[in-house]
């Protein structure tokens, strides 16, 4: 077994709220020392034909770092995402009820992760019968809970069984941060393996090259909130700076 170090959840131009190419991520994520990244487009604007066209292009882009094809599902008003990586997955289709996309990767034995919870409090639409089709949970999503980790993400993750995955929902630079999954990769680093491997649950959460889960508690998580605090209250002022100096 090899330990890799994987980004979770990005986005590149084939989604329709990000604008990175694949070439470019690729390259940026070598840079951090990544050796995967778990790419999680959006599922609107896709067909079955362009996720195969998506899935060839990964494969070309793939060079210092292993781009792995998935897929980010929202239900039908856009509350609820899964995310979703699997070896022989088709595309499921957008807009679709929850249960029918777990099913669904379930039967393509895809690796089935709720996203940010505490985005527009999807937290609040967790059905139990959810759990058994989960393998993970987002306890920390860099888009949405900034430096530290969600309150509900863990809750989910305690309550309901469900592995703590952390992830960079990457969409610009601002997102970059040293939080990673590493896996349990067996023999060549290839998209199979890796989709094995988070079948397998062959998966631990990391930030800042230890266990994330430190963040959650005692001094680490306290500290880890506080600085989230002050990143919300000074965030506004300085996007508002920031676009008054593009003017």
């Amino acid at each position: 077994m090899t330990t890799v170090r994987a980004a979770a959840h990005v986005h590149s131009e084939w989604s329709y709220d990000a604008s990175w190419p694949l070439e470019a991520l690729a390259e940026a994520f070598a840079r951090r020392r990544y050796d995967v990244v778990l790419m999680a487009e959006h599922d609107r604007g896709f067909d079955e034909e362009r996720w195969k066209a998506y899935r060839e292009a990964c494969a070309a882009a793939s060079r210092r770092v292993l781009l792995v094809p998935g897929m980010e599902y929202e239900d039908s008003d856009n509350v609820v995402h899964i995310a979703v990586w699997g070896e022989d997955a088709p595309y499921f289709g957008h807009g679709r009820a929850t249960l029918e996309t777990l099913e669904d990767a379930r039967s393509a034995s895809c690796t089935a992760v709720f996203a940010h919870p505490w985005r527009r409090d999807a937290f609040t639409r967790f059905r139990p019968e959810w759990a058994p089709l989960l393998s993970a949970v987002e306890i920390w999503n860099r888009h949405y809970d900034g430096v530290a980790p969600s309150r509900e993400g863990l809750r989910l993750s305690r309550e309901h069984g469900l592995a703590p995955f952390v992830s960079l929902d990457f969409h610009t630079r601002r997102q970059f941060f040293p939080l990673a999954m590493e896996l349990e990769v067996d023999g060549t680093l290839t998209p199979p393996a890796v989709y094995a491997a988070l079948a397998a649950g062959a998966f631990r959460p990391a930030a800042l090259r230890v266990s994330a889960l430190r963040f959650t508690r005692g001094a680490p998580g306290a500290t880890a909130r506080g600085l989230e605090r002050t990143r919300r209250a000074v965030r506004g002022p300085l996007r508002k700076l920031e676009n008054a100096v593009r003017r």
